[in-house]
């Protein structure tokens, strides 16, 4: 069996040209660690691995990234609310324009591997001046337990009308070690 970072590795190979679009992360992560234990330093972008494990091809929902739900479950367990995909920052003067961004399904074939990249953060939304209406504050989370649900469909157009899916789930710790969280879509586990 291989170690933890070598299947992580090689999960991130696999990925290769499988992205949601937002880009590779580089020079992230390392060894070093607080008070000279070593280790991973705390999470800044968790990288979920969305591992197609079985023969058949799934689809997932995306609008702007995969659809998914990521429970806090610390006492009591809540639903992280994340920030829009153009949020404006109560902090800037002057919020972003902002294109559209991808809204469909996504194909992973069988044995493929999606990656999906998260700010381990919630945010809190406030009323703010016209012409901007809301504007978000962004908090960090505290480490401890949580749990990631993905919706699966059996076909393009089921993703599309979100019908028929299945929760894929998986829990995980923040900090998350290597910065990665491998999520089985597949039937067989």
């Amino acid at each position: 069996m291989k170690p933890l970072p070598a299947v992580a590795a090689l999960i991130a190979a696999l990925a290769g040209a499988c992205s949601t679009g937002g880009g590779q992360l580089t020079g992230m992560g390392g060894t070093t660690g607080t008070g000279g234990t070593g280790g991973p330093p705390p999470s800044t972008v968790v990288t979920f691995e969305l591992l197609n494990n079985s023969a058949a091809t799934v689809y997932l929902f995306q609008e702007c990234w995969v659809e998914s739900t990521i429970t806090s479950l610390a006492d009591p367990p809540h639903v992280i609310e994340r920030p829009g995909p153009c949020g404006c920052d109560c902090a800037q003067a002057v919020c972003p324009l902002c294109g559209p961004c991808f809204q469909g399904s996504r194909e992973v074939a069988g044995g493929a591997v999606m990656q999906e990249f998260w700010s381990p953060a919630s945010v809190t939304y406030e009323p703010a001046p016209p012409p901007v209406g809301t504007c978000s504050r962004t908090h960090a989370l505290p480490d401890g337990p949580y749990r990631i649900d993905i919706p699966v469909y059996p076909t393009a157009e089921d993703a599309v009308a979100r019908t028929g899916a299945r929760i894929a789930t998986q829990s995980f710790a923040l900090p998350v070690v290597y910065e990665s969280v491998i999520v089985p879509l597949g039937l067989t586990r």
